[in-house]
C-alpha cells in the first residue's frame, strides 16, 4: 500500500513550540537524499509473495528479499533487525505514514552502503527502519521502490516473472495505454462505470484488487449492495473494508475487468494493486513521469535468462 517518509524539520519543530499547547508538531514530508545508481541493464528474477512482487538484492553482502512497492518512494524500508546485524549506523528518526497522514509512525534513519540490484549498484544511500507486518504472510526482509533505479526505466513484468531495469526513457504518453502523471507515485486516469477518478498504481497493496475512496463508491451503482469484506492494514493504520460490484473498469482504454471494488482508500485518489496488476506488464519511467501498462500476451519474453 502507498506510504511515504515524513519528517519533523527544525524550521518546523520551531514552528510547533510556538503553537498553542497541546497542538500537534506539524509533519512535512521529507525529500531523501536520491541514490547515485550505476551499472548497466539489469534483469531481476520477480516472484509473488501472496500478490505482492518480490526481488532478491544484496546490502552489505547479505542476500535480502524486497517486496517491489511503487507506493513506496524514497530510501528502503528494512527489518531494524536486520540493520543491526548489519551495523548500519543510525543517523536520525523520521515518520512513515500512508497517504492518510494519520497516525505515523516513528522510525530511525540509518546509513546503508554496497546495495546491489543485479548489476546495479547504489554505493551509500539511506533506509528507514521498519518492523516486519505480523499479518503478512511471507513478509520480506525489506521494502523498495522506484527510486531504486533512479535513472532507469523500471518494466514489471508480472506474467514473465522479472523486473527490468534499462537505460533510456518511455515513449511520449498516448492517454489511451501510457501516461503522464505528478508526484513520486505513479497514476493512471481510472473509470468505473464512466465516472473519472485518480488512481495511484501500486503494486505494494497485495490486499485487494481496486480500492476507491468512499465518497466516490457512494455515486457508483453498485453502493447500495456492499458488504464487510475484513480489515486491510497500511503501515500505520488499519481500515474496516467493505466492497461493492462494479463494471467496467478501465483505465484509459484499457479494460481491467475487475467485478468489484472495496472501500475506503486511505487517500482522496484510487489505487489499483497487484492482483489486477499481475495480468499486466508495468512500465515506469519516474525520471519523465510516464507510466505505461500493457497486457500480457503470447509470445512474450519469461523470465531472466542469465540469472
Amino acid at each position: 500500500m502507498a506510504w511515504m517518509v515524513l519528517a519533523i524539520g527544525a524550521s518546523v519543530a520551531a514552528q510547533a513550540t510556538q503553537a498553542a499547547p497541546g497542538q500537534a508538531p506539524v509533519l512535512v514530508r521529507r525529500e531523501a537524499p536520491k541514490p547515485v545508481v550505476e551499472g548497466s541493464d539489469t534483469c531481476l528474477p520477480l516472484q509473488l509473495s501472496g500478490a505482492l512482487p518480490v526481488i532478491t538484492a544484496t546490502l552489505g553482502g547479505r542476500s535480502l528479499k524486497f517486496g517491489f512497492d511503487t507506493g513506496a518512494p524514497g530510501g528502503p524500508h528494512i527489518n531494524p533487525t536486520i540493520l543491526d546485524q548489519l551495523k548500519a549506523p543510525q543517523i536520525g528518526e523520521a515518520r512513515v505514514s500512508d497517504p492518510s497522514l494519520k497516525n505515523p509512525v516513528a522510525v530511525g534513519i540509518f546509513e546503508i552502503s554496497d546495495l546491489k540490484l543485479g548489476k546495479l549498484t547504489v554505493a551509500k544511500w539511506q533506509a528507514t527502519g521498519h518492523p516486519p507486518r505480523p499479518d503478512r504472510l511471507g513478509e520480506p526482509d525489506g521494502i523498495i521502490g522506484l527510486d531504486s533505479f533512479s535513472g532507469y526505466v523500471v518494466t514489471v513484468d508480472y506474467p514473465g516473472g522479472r523486473l527490468l531495469a534499462t537505460k533510456g526513457r518511455l515513449p511520449e504518453p498516448d492517454g489511451r495505454t501510457s501516461f503522464r502523471y505528478e508526484g513520486s507515485i505513479p497514476r493512471v486516469p481510472l473509470t468505473i462505470e464512466g465516472k473519472a477518478i485518480d488512481a495511484h498504481i501500486d503494486t505494494g497493496n497485495s490486499r485487494y484488487p481496486l480500492i476507491v475512496p468512499e465518497a466516490y463508491a457512494a455515486q457508483l451503482s453498485g453502493f447500495a449492495n456492499r458488504f464487510p469484506i475484513g480489515i486491510a492494514r497500511s503501515v500505520n493504520n488499519k481500515f474496516d473494508l467493505m466492497a461493492q460490484p462494479v463494471s467496467d473498469a478501465k483505465v484509459g482504454d484499457i479494460p481491467l475487468y475487475a467485478s468489484t471494488a472495496a472501500f475506503p482508500a486511505p487517500a482522496a485518489r484510487g489505487n489499483i494493486g497487484s492482483q489486477l496488476l499481475r495480468d499486466f506488464v508495468l512500465k515506469v519511467d519516474p525520471a519523465n513521469r510516464i507510466v505505461a501498462l500493457e497486457r500480457a500476451r503470447p509470445g512474450l519474453e519469461n523470465g531472466c535468462p542469465n540469472a
